[in-house]
């Protein structure tokens, strides 16, 4: 899964249109994420009246005309910019399905992202998210340890797209962000700050905080500031939550 505020992440770019089975608030008092798991993101007329969102077992999904079916692939090949109230169509159940999109919306509430998205494994979702936000001749700077997968990934696949690395070691305070910046500063541009923290297997933490402060005065200097991504699977936002920290996309491994 992966979170941004909306993370991040220019920050409101990614959310969805307001409807009221999207509201976070009732009056004046803000809902708790416990309150809304029950049915945020879920329209029930939409589902011939049914309580709990039915699984959606299908691949494909009927357009009302060809207008809408050509709208909708324009969206979502990025062939156009959705308009700020516009609700991505169903397509594909492997683009987006209404369970899909409803598991999405709640991953959202913990983290207190303005988005969400997806995908069939953590790997996947931390190899589209490297590869949609690094350029050949970016630098990665990332911590480590990492999970085994995605240090192979970093160590073995981004560099045949020209991606470089410099690495730094979970728990070393800030003497060892600041050495692998001065690195990466060699190499290229930093493209992305990548932690995970508490580190896997060690457990070691990195101070999310921290690498907000020095991707921002990467971006002071550079006029580009890089991510600040962070997986955030051993702890979850219930524990821990990147966004508030200042991390622009939060990862997780659902399982």
């Amino acid at each position: 899964g992966l979170n941004s505020p909306l993370s991040n992440h220019g920050k409101k770019t990614m959310g969805k249109p307001k409807r009221a089975y999207r509201k976070r608030s009732l009056d004046e008092h803000k809902l708790h994420p416990e309150t809304l798991m029950m049915t945020y993101g879920y329209d029930p007329a939409l589902s011939e009246g049914a309580v709990k969102c039915p699984i959606f077992q299908t691949s494909t999904f009927v357009f009302k005309n060809a207008e809408d079916g050509k709208s909708f692939f324009e969206v979502a090949y990025g062939l156009r910019e959705k308009r700020p109230t516009e609700e991505p169509g169903l397509i594909y159940s492997r683009i987006n399905n209404p369970d899909l999109e409803i598991l999405e919306d709640r991953l959202t509430l913990w983290d207190g992202a303005e988005a969400g998205l997806v995908f069939c494994s953590g790997m996947a979702a931390i190899s589209t998210t490297l590869l949609s936000f690094l350029l050949p001749g970016n630098v990665l700077v990332h911590s480590e340890p990492l999970y085994g997968g995605t240090e192979f990934l970093i160590h073995n696949v981004l560099p045949r797209f020209g991606i470089e690395r410099a690495g730094f070691v979970a728990g070393v305070r800030d003497r060892g962000l600041d050495d692998a910046i001065q690195e990466a500063a060699k190499k290229g541009n930093v493209g992305a700050i990548y932690i995970e923290t508490p580190a896997n297997p060690t457990n070691d933490l990195v101070d999310i905080r921290r690498c907000a402060d020095v991707a921002r005065v990467l971006g002071g200097k550079n006029g580009h500031r890089p991510l600040v991504i962070v997986d955030n699977t051993f702890l979850g936002p219930l524990w821990q939550q990147p966004l508030a920290e200042g991390a622009d996309l939060v990862i997780y491994s659902l399982t």
